[in-house]
């Protein structure tokens, strides 16, 4: 099950500090057409770093909870991103939205392939 879970999520390493990470990730989730709508840092509370930005587009947003049948989405929503302090860098975690995506049928379906794919191009920002 634990192997399944992590499947979920998809990680990579950042090249940069942890404080480069966020501004690499904010830059790149501008430049997409997409705002950081909240912003978390747990860095003080915790002794390591550790943020959390949470992204979302009003277009995409409003597809995906257009229709009532769709709506359970709104539990998954906004798109999320970890970035965290480990032994060996700074990792960037975010949902693995293209495997979710192939567990939901339709319209919304297609939707989610193509957050997947901003997603990725978010990530890919710190490599």
């Amino acid at each position: 099950m634990e192997d399944m879970m992590k499947q979920m999520v998809k990680g990579v390493k950042s090249k940069y500090s942890f404080e480069e990470t966020i501004k690499k990730m904010k830059e790149k989730v501008e430049g997409l057409g997409w705002k950081v709508i909240g912003e978390y840092d747990f860095k003080d509370k915790l002794g390591i770093g550790f943020a959390v930005l949470e992204v979302c587009n009003k277009d995409f947003a409003a597809k995906a909870v257009g229709k009532p049948e769709n709506r359970w989405i709104s539990a998954m929503m906004p798109c999320r991103f970890s970035v965290i302090e480990m032994p060996d860098g700074i990792y960037v975690f975010g949902m693995n939205m293209g495997l979710f995506s192939q567990m939901v049928s339709g319209e919304l379906g297609e939707l989610l392939k193509e957050v997947a794919k901003i997603d990725e191009e978010i990530m890919s920002a710190v490599l």
